[in-house]
């Protein structure tokens, strides 16, 4: 079967890895590769993209890759069930949703790493990361269970016309300033612009910050940046809570703080990206830090297409309370044992993934129609298309650059249990702190308790 097959949301068209015929005895000798992709069901440029470059390279290379749209929310129940009926695909896109190669599903691919070309091109930073998740997935340091598709870092997005009317020059707060301290920066910058006539209207404020449920991975961008967890809620290793750690209240306390002084918007409680983008573009916040580059790039553009071309928006890093490290999106593909059956499929993942990837063009290509950062610094300093136009330097060479050489991105846990660890526990967790009163300490000691339970209960 020549071409990409891509479902929404069922599993019709992927022929999955236990009864596939790959490079096994009886067949034409033709690999086929199963891959799910949550990305191609965002939206018909990516999803019209993908079809694209996997076309070209059936055509180039013999392989068929059968691609299936699973989205983000249904990817651990869809997995469970294909692992369950022994129809896994080789591959999986894992960025949100890590804890799936857990369990014994991850392949280790250390060996198919150190062969790749990828090895010497992508960034050491990128690639820590994927670590923490091949450590947390497998039980052991150094494995890996993943490849990079790309980098998808959060950072601020600016108003340049809150900046201009509380009198800060985009250079203060912007790729040029460096990363913004939450406690010696933010709180200066945030009263000037609570002072401007925009910041005084109704239902205005200078941020938000996201407690909603689907968006509680912000865990894992606060308790980095206050020092905690490069894994957010639980340890590197995967075997203990660090929502109750004292980086973790803090980070917490902030939130709170911020909401009470109104820094941060009052309903943050029920925000995420979605709702901070919204405010951001209507001009009822002046910073968005809850959209990670893709989405400050793509939907900006495709929704703001003349303000980004203005000049309404300016770019910085991401925030810090004295570390550099913060919650970034690693778009990557999750090897699965259990449906390579040779040699020969692994070798043509990884040829696959190679071509997409390493490949200048294409990474020009994959920033252009995905908005993934990509995975090698070289090609964003050499390649035009980062360089086009004023917008384009400041947002690819400046923010997106600077973040991927000065940060140490921060992941969410890859464990068993993941979703609830991630987004159902903190967000039991918020509730109690700001809808019941409850002090931050009970509260985190309370999800502390609930994510070790579950990491006892799947060890």
């Amino acid at each position: 079967m020549a071409g990409a097959t891509a479902t929404a949301t069922g599993l019709a068209g992927c022929s999955g890895g236990g009864n596939n015929q790959g490079g096994t005895a009886g067949d034409t000798g033709k690999t086929t590769l199963d891959v799910w992709l949550s990305y191609y069901t965002e939206g018909k440029t990516k999803k019209q993209y993908t079809d694209k470059i996997v076309k070209q390279y059936e055509k180039k290379s013999g392989i068929t890759i059968n691609i299936t749209g699973v989205p983000y929310t249904d990817v651990t129940t869809k997995f469970q069930a294909a692992r369950a009926s022994g129809d896994v695909p080789h591959l999986v896109e894992v960025m949100t949703r890590p804890g799936i190669l857990a369990g014994g599903a991850g392949m280790v691919v250390n060996d198919l790493w150190k062969s790749s070309s990828l090895a010497d091109k992508t960034a050491d930073n990128i690639m820590s990361g994927h670590k923490v998740w091949g450590a947390q997935s497998t039980g052991k340091k150094g494995n890996l269970v993943t490849f990079p598709l790309g980098f998808r870092p959060y950072f601020t997005a600016w108003r340049t016309d809150w900046l201009e009317q509380a009198g800060i020059d985009p250079s203060k707060v912007n790729h040029k300033a460096g990363s913004l301290h939450w406690y010696d920066d933010i709180p200066g910058i945030y009263d000037k612009l609570k002072q401007t006539k925009m910041g005084k209207k109704k239902e205005a404020f200078p941020d938000t910050t996201g407690m909603k449920q689907s968006d509680e991975e912000y865990m894992s961008l606060y308790i980095p940046q206050h020092g905690g967890s490069l894994s957010g809620v639980v340890d590197l290793k995967g075997k203990k809570a660090t929502i109750d750690s004292k980086e973790a209240r803090k980070a917490i306390k902030m939130q709170k703080d911020y909401i009470d002084k109104g820094y941060f918007h009052q309903n943050s409680i029920n925000h995420g990206d979605e709702e901070s983008t919204t405010l951001h573009w209507s001009g009822q916040t002046a910073v968005n830090h809850l959209q990670d580059s893709t989405d400050l790039w793509g939907d900006y553009l495709e929704e703001q297409k003349k303000p980004m071309k203005n000049g309404d928006y300016t770019w910085g890093l991401p925030m810090n309370a004295g570390t550099k490290a913060a919650l970034a999106w690693l778009p990557s593909l999750g090897f699965i044992g259990d449906a390579f059956s040779n040699q020969k499929e692994k070798d043509a993942a990884v040829k696959f993934i190679e071509w997409w990837i390493g490949d200048s063009n294409r990474a020009v290509q994959n920033a252009k129609n995905l908005g993934f950062v990509p995975v090698s610094p070289d090609q964003i300093q050499k390649e035009d298309f980062f360089g086009q136009s004023e917008m384009h330097t400041e947002f690819w060479r400046g923010a997106c650059l600077k973040t991927l050489k000065d940060f140490e991105p921060a992941v969410i846990p890859a464990v068993p249990g993941a979703d609830a660890i991630t987004y159902e526990i903190p967000r039991k967790m918020h509730q109690s702190i700001l809808q019941q009163g409850m002090s931050v300490e009970k509260a985190t000691s309370m999800a502390a308790k609930e994510i070790n339970r579950l990491l006892q209960k799947n060890q």
